[in-house]
């Protein structure tokens, strides 16, 4: 099949977006946040191999949710396995939480919710394999996804060898139909073995700082202003932190997480509403793309924060238009 899937092939503002329909056609539904706005960028390949799907993935910074409401829209009930390549994937799942780096395997399950954040660009492998192909195996496969499996390990090197090699066969168009059932039994025994290895724990990486999760925890909600289902669960989950630990570290900054939200998406407005290159946008479409789409409630906001309405502080900018 080749190349699926070009953000490049979109307009700048419109690339998360068509990322995350696109994914949700061609992979399976998931949240997709990312921090760097119009700087984003994803390309994805896809290849089929029997009953197994192979993708190649690259994007910038991103964080990908798969959440329940996008399990009930969409299960392929399966295990997907990926290679990192470049770059850093942190991940959740079921509790368990780790780190892979370039050169180490994960993997997550699509029927239950997860989290896979990139701080910074990256590049993986990722190999779809239907749960009902592990048998009676698959219960303690399931058991053992967030987990890394890292690539300094004789077995995950073997398996990162194969898995690159067979990428690269299928790229070329080198991978005879003939042998696909010889390829797919290689990769269930690859994957079968990684799984039921007690070698391999999950792992946190290096404690990471008040200021460093805070930092984390703003960048998410700055990319994730304009959903107005936005709430302090799902930002926990996608931070990797209790919902009761991301309110302690919003009082301790003398505020709330839904007010440090509210602010955010007020200042979001407020920049807008004084942005010329906007002048012929309505102020509900202005309040509805940060997240806040009644017009009456965004202006008691608006009113309360800056002291005029939405409309004063467009016309005091030297603008027109409601």
């Amino acid at each position: 099949m080749g190349l699926l899937i070009d953000t490049g092939t979109v307009e700048p503002r419109d690339r998360v977006d068509f990322w995350r329909e696109s994914s949700c056609h061609a992979y399976h539904p998931l949240q997709i946040r990312s921090a760097v706005g119009e700087d984003f960028w994803a390309r994805m390949w896809a290849y089929e191999l029997g009953p197994l799907g192979f993708f190649r993935i690259t994007a910038a910074s991103n964080t990908m949710i798969r959440t329940e409401r996008a399990i009930a829209a969409s299960d392929p009930e399966s295990l997907h396995v990926s290679v990192v390549n470049r770059g850093q994937l942190n991940a959740s799942q079921e509790g368990r939480r780790a780190v892979a780096r370039a050169g180490d395997m994960i993997s997550y399950e699509t029927s239950h919710p997860a989290v896979f954040r990139a701080d910074r660009p990256f590049e993986a492998l990722v190999t779809r394999v239907p749960r009902n192909l592990f048998g009676t195996d698959a219960e303690a496969i399931r058991n053992r996804t967030a987990v890394t499996f890292p690539g300094s390990d004789g077995l995950t090197r073997a398996a990162v060898a194969f898995l690159r090699g067979l990428f690269a066969g299928l790229d070329e168009g080198t991978i005879a139909p003939e042998h696909a059932g010889a390829t797919v039994d290689c990769v269930l025994d690859l994957v079968r073995g990684l799984h039921s290895s007690p070698a391999y724990e999950a792992e946190s990486g290096r404690p990471r700082s008040r200021a460093e999760i805070l930092a984390n925890i703003k960048s998410f909600i700055e990319a994730s202003l304009g959903d107005p289902r936005l709430d302090p669960d799902e930002i926990a989950r996608a931070s990797f932190i209790s919902t009761r630990y991301l309110h302690k570290l919003f009082e301790s900054e003398g505020t709330t997480v839904c007010q440090w939200i509210r602010g955010a998406r007020l200042d979001r407005c407020r920049r807008d509403l004084a942005d010329p290159a906007l002048r012929n946008e309505t102020i509900l479409a202005i309040a509805s793309r940060w997240g806040l789409p009644g017009p009456q409630h965004f202006s008691r906001l608006f009113r309360a924060a800056y002291g005029c309405s939405p409309s004063e502080y467009r016309r005091a900018s030297g603008l027109r238009g409601g």
